[in-house]
């Protein structure tokens, strides 16, 4: 016999299942959104990437699909990115016009993709990237975007070259372009396909205009008549495009071919791990970043099986899930699925589509890329970071992307490696009981028989070490009395001891009296411990700095 429901239970029923079907109409339309949108991307990120098209597809379905199954965030999508297939290119060039050898390599760096960000979870190495400056982040999507930009002129004015595949090799292919076989129709198509993109964004952002103008003028281009079409390159005609699971292979067994694809590989987790980062930063959810990381592995490693190319968290299709009020994992698992019959039965729509539209909404993809704002702002910024920002701008453009990102990272740590050697000092001079910061206009030589020394940062192995040069250096020869405040250092170590035992050593060679400051967190208790005798004196460096002589 079933039980009546009470009325409180009922009620409680009703609205539980009102709430599962509100989350699930959610998920659904912004499912939805992100396939839409992420449709034309993935089959120009593909291209980009020196693959049919639809190998972009398979690569949304399967790592997209694994990485919303294994995930936690319900506002991350993985599938091909712009960045990635730039490294995808570089790495696979060499392969490029052997399919017996490409497909195997695809295999094996997309394996290696997945395997480094196992690596890093494991080692726990994701702490890694906070050391990357925001020059260098910038850096790499300026460079990135300019590449990509610059990789489509040939698609763009409808005379693909083949086997292109890096900056140089595009800019000889456009000095041999024939210019009187210029497809006018196509290019027209291309650019009004790249300002509607662009005026798109601007005006209907939430649209996905991506997909409206692939459709429009695809179905503009099979509108024109015979004539006008003959001079237009469809997709069909320059690359392999047919209904169906697109064709695979096994990892190749070479272990050369493997010790070759090692740091395209890490290059590529890390630049899809900063893409995941900010992706996360964005949602609040740095939490994840673990299991992020570990889902995209393994994703990655299962797409490794299924024809796929390394996969990535992409930062639009990723924005698109919060736009579209995403509520579960569900949402990014759609948005995989749903590409699943265009790529099983809909090669031949995919055909009709123009080469030029395609590049254009890669130009527009890349214009997406260039912060203005945060470059201008970045330029009026100090001498170091405008060059790390050029450097790696440079870097991008002129070497093979994977190389680029992973100098960019080694310029970040020797950077950090270079400030922590050193420690900050601020050097002061007493005239009529007034401090004023040195060298000054208004401090003479006369006035440095005594001076201060402020100590702040790390005081610990190197830039303990190189404390007693930093002092010495800067004393000026008339110095008799120098009394050094370490208040403001931090990690004191043994090292900060015998560094200041040096200098100690160094002013009773030369006749200076010095005087160090006590009140340093432990650093009395420090030198009772380890036995080292310093003079140890109850003052304290009172800045009193006239803003005259800061104006000087």
């Amino acid at each position: 016999m079933l039980k009546r429901l009470s009325p409180y239970n009922a009620a409680m029923t009703k609205r539980f299942s009102s709430a599962n079907v509100h989350q699930l109409s959610h998920d659904v339309s912004a499912g939805l959104l992100v396939a839409l949108v992420g449709l034309p991307q993935c089959l120009a990120y593909a291209m980009l990437a020196g693959l049919p098209p639809m190998y972009g597809l398979s690569t949304a379905i399967v790592a997209g699909a694994f990485a919303a199954l294994l995930g936690k965030s319900h506002r991350i999508t993985v599938g091909p990115t712009n960045t990635t297939g730039l490294i995808v290119l570089a790495s696979l060039a060499p392969f490029a016009l052997s399919p017996d050898l490409l497909l195997p390599a695809m295999a094996v760096l997309t394996i290696l993709a997945g395997a480094w960000r196992l690596v890093i979870v494991w080692a726990r190495a994701e702490r890694i990237f906070n050391f990357i400056p925001e020059a260098v982040m910038l850096g790499f999507a300026t460079g990135a975007a300019l590449l990509i930009a610059w990789m489509q002129v040939d698609d763009l004015l409808g005379q693909p070259a083949q086997g292109v595949r890096t900056a140089v090799a595009q800019a000889h292919a456009l000095y041999l372009l024939d210019w009187r076989h210029l497809d006018l129709i196509g290019v027209t198509l291309g650019v009004c396909s790249l300002v509607a993109v662009m005026l798109g964004k601007r005006w209907l952002p939430r649209w996905p205009i991506a997909l409206l103008v692939l459709v429009t003028a695809t179905s503009a281009a099979a509108l024109l008549p015979e004539a006008l079409q003959q001079g237009i390159v469809f997709l069909g005609s320059a690359a392999t495009i047919s209904d169906g699971w697109p064709q695979g292979a096994w990892p190749s067994l070479d272990l050369d071919l493997w010790l070759q694809l090692l740091m395209p590989a890490l290059a590529i987790a890390m630049i899809g791990s900063l893409e995941l980062i900010v992706t996360l930063r964005a949602n609040r959810e740095m939490p994840l970043l673990s299991n992020e990381l570990r889902a995209q592995g393994f994703a990655n490693l299962a797409a490794a099986f299924a024809a796929s190319f390394p996969a990535s968290a992409s930062l639009t299709r990723s924005a698109l899930l919060k736009l579209g009020n995403a509520q579960t994992r569900l949402a990014p698992m759609l948005a995989a699925l749903l590409l699943l019959p265009v790529l099983l039965f809909g090669a031949h729509w995919v055909q009709q589509i123009p080469l030029g539209v395609i590049a254009g909404l890669l130009v527009a993809t890349a214009w997406s890329m260039l912060d203005q704002p945060s470059i201008a702002t970045l330029w009026r910024a100090n001498r170091q970071t405008r060059g790390l920002f050029v450097i790696t701008l440079v870097a991008t453009l002129a070497l093979p992307f994977h190389y680029a990102i992973l100098l960019g990272v080694a310029l970040s740590i020797a950077l950090f490696l270079h400030q922590t050697s050193r420690a900050d000092l601020r050097w002061f001079a007493c005239m009529n009981d007034e401090l004023l910061p040195w060298p000054s206009a208004d401090v003479s030589s006369d006035h440095l028989d005594t001076v201060y020394v402020q100590v702040s940062g790390s005081l610990y192995f190197a830039a303990a070490k190189s404390l007693p040069e930093q002092v010495i250096d800067g004393l000026h020869p008339t110095c008799k009395h120098l009394l050094i405040d370490v208040n403001h250092a931090h990690q004191l170590r043994y090292s900060a001891l015998l560094a200041l035992r040096e200098i100690v050593d160094y002013g009773m060679d030369n006749g200076i009296d010095v005087s160090i400051g006590r009140d340093a967190p432990g650093l009395l208790e420090l030198s009772h411990r380890f036995n080292i005798d310093l003079p140890l004196a109850d003052w304290t460096l009172e800045r009193r700095i006239r803003w005259e002589s800061l104006k000087d």
